[in-house]
Formats: structure tokens, C-alpha cells, sequence
């Protein structure tokens, strides 16, 4: 049986869209914010040129920018921990149909995970003491429905088994630094991972 195509254990797998590809996205979508913000302050302007000021109403109770992005930050942390718990769960499982729950439909993760789970089952092979850890070095909003994050993948040593439980080989562990690109989509409220490489990969 060959198993050098396996990931040990695999990170989420890399590809789709470079990085030059996502800084042009983001550089394009902070440019249309600031042009929709310039338009409101000019628009303001000249309203408030116009018109008597308002009379003073009583102050409304609403979360501070920085407490909603604090919330936010903690968030994304947490799902992104949770999506790494499904998935550890989805190889030991053998299960490709968990990744559609923490996978956006367009990720290139979905694909590789999913092709290396069928390979285990064509293998009749299964992953014994397998798991993943993140720490986190830096997270960047870059909009309210896109978070990038920077951590430190952490895989454990594990063995790959045929399902009698003969030994086929032992994997060492592994950390890599890894960027993650969570999205918030319309279909589902939960944040999705749409993207994932090693950092300077792309």
C-alpha cells in the first residue's frame, strides 16, 4: 500500500488562490470602502451646511468598535479551533462529508482533505493518536465577513495502521506556520474556512 501521498498529519491542504491574488482582493475591496465613506462625509457636509442642528436626543446604549472587535476576534479564534477539531475528527472517522460543515464550497482544503480520506479508505488504512494545535501570532480583519489569521499549525506524532491494527508507519510531528482565511457566507452563520498555506507559499 502507498501512503507517501498522505500528509503527516496533513495540514489543511494548500493551493487555490495565490497570495498576490488575495492582497489584489482585499487592496480592491478597502478601496471601495473608502470611497463609500468619502461619498457619506462629503454627503453629510453638505447637508449639515444646509439644515439647523439637531436638537440634542438622549444617548443610545450601543457596543463600542472595540469591544465588538474584540468579541469578533475571539470569535473567529474559537471557530477556527473548532474547525480544526471537526476535521481531526473527519480523518480518524474516514467521514469526507464533515468537511462540507467547516469548508467553503470554493476552498481547495475541501478537495485535498477529502481526496486524502478516500485514500485512507482505499487503502483500508486508519490514523491512530492523530491531532492538530494552533497558536496564534496575528490576526488582521479585513472585513466583516473576512478574517485572516496567522498561527503556528501543531500536528502530533501518530501511526498509520491497516484496519486489523498492523503497523504501516510511524509519523513524526510537525509545526508550521500557517495562514488561515476565515469567511462569514450568507448560506450559514458560523465562520467557514475558505482558505489555508503556509505562510510565504503562493
Amino acid at each position: 500500500m502507498q501512503f507517501e501521498d498522505h500528509p503527516a498529519p496533513p495540514p489543511p491542504t494548500p493551493g487555490g488562490p495565490s497570495r498576490a491574488a488575495w492582497v489584489a482582493a482585499t487592496a480592491v475591496a478597502l478601496l471601495v470602502v473608502t470611497a463609500v465613506a468619502a461619498f457619506l462625509m462629503t454627503r453629510g457636509d453638505g447637508e449639515a451646511a444646509g439644515s439647523p442642528s439637531p436638537e440634542p436626543s438622549r444617548p443610545q446604549t450601543t457596543a463600542s468598535p472595540t469591544t465588538t472587535t474584540i468579541d469578533t476576534r475571539t470569535e473567529v479564534v474559537a471557530r477556527l479551533r473548532e474547525i480544526l477539531r471537526v476535521r481531526d475528527v473527519a480523518y480518524r472517522r474516514r467521514d469526507a462529508e464533515l468537511l462540507k460543515t467547516i469548508y467553503t464550497n470554493d476552498c481547495p482544503c475541501l478537495a485535498g482533505d477529502g481526496n486524502a480520506i478516500k485514500q485512507l479508505l482505499k487503502d483500508n488504512a486508519i490514523w491512530v493518536g492523530a491531532s492538530t494545535s494552533i497558536r496564534v501570532e496575528k490576526l488582521e480583519r479585513v472585513s466583516d465577513r473576512l478574517w485572516i489569521v496567522i498561527a503556528s499549525f501543531n500536528a502530533s506524532p501518530f501511526r498509520i495502521e491497516t484496519e486489523s491494527g498492523q503497523l504501516v508507519r510511524s509519523i513524526e510531528g510537525k509545526s508550521e506556520l500557517f495562514r488561515f482565511v476565515l469567511a462569514r457566507i450568507a448560506a450559514r452563520p458560523e465562520w467557514m474556512l475558505g482558505y489555508a498555506a503556509p505562510v510565504g507559499q503562493g
